[in-house]
């Protein structure tokens, strides 16, 4: 999705991207994955617990957002959130949810986003969340969701994202047909689950 809309090239977009993500960081609940030989980061899921009583949905999209790309991402990934009714679906007031799952090009292919994806469902466990939820924007990142038990609450087709006449997103990449707003119910009775910290 990025990639399509040349993200990279608009540099206030850029900068506007990078202050949101700093801002979801401050929860202290992101999770990175280093290379072992090097210690470099090689990915992350940047992470917050939403809660429908504290309003967190509403902060986020009334936030002040600068850059058209950005602008037009944000647009987009609020309107599968919405469309996802996730705290009714969830019947829970609170989810923890996946912002960004992002790795670098070097590591994709190597299991490195599915084992994020399970770092992600422990660290939910051990703040004994009982629902998980993140919109997903590439076909590969969906099936990597899914097999590890994720469900598509919603999605849209990027083909069918029409603003003012015009397909925002027209080249989303060989196996990107949509976004999807997916999510899971925590089975803390599932042993392949289970976590060392669970009580």
């Amino acid at each position: 999705m990025c990639k399509s809309i040349e993200l990279l090239n608009d540099k206030i977009s850029v900068n506007s991207y990078l202050n949101l993500i700093k801002t979801w960081m401050r929860d202290t609940t992101s999770l990175v994955a280093l290379s072992i030989n090097s210690g470099r980061v090689v990915g992350v899921a940047i992470t917050r617990i939403n809660t429908d009583s504290e309003k967190t949905n509403i902060y986020e999209r009334n936030q002040v957002l600068t850059g058209r790309s950005l602008q037009d991402i944000i647009l987009l990934i609020n309107e599968v959130t919405n469309q996802s009714d996730v705290y009714v679906k969830f019947k829970q007031d609170s989810y923890f949810r996946i912002y960004i799952l992002c790795v670098h090009p070097t590591y994709k292919n190597k299991g490195v986003e599915t084992a994020l994806l399970r770092a992600v469902i422990q660290a939910a466990r051990t703040m004994k969340l009982a629902a998980i939820g993140g919109v997903f924007t590439s076909g590969y990142n969906q099936l990597l969701a899914e097999q590890i038990g994720f469900k598509i609450l919603s999605e849209i087709r990027y083909n069918r994202w029409i603003v003012n006449d015009t397909v925002v997103f027209d080249d989303p990449g060989k196996g990107n047909y949509s976004v999807a707003f997916m999510g899971k119910i925590i089975d803390y009775k599932d042993p392949k689950e289970k976590c060392k910290y669970d009580v």
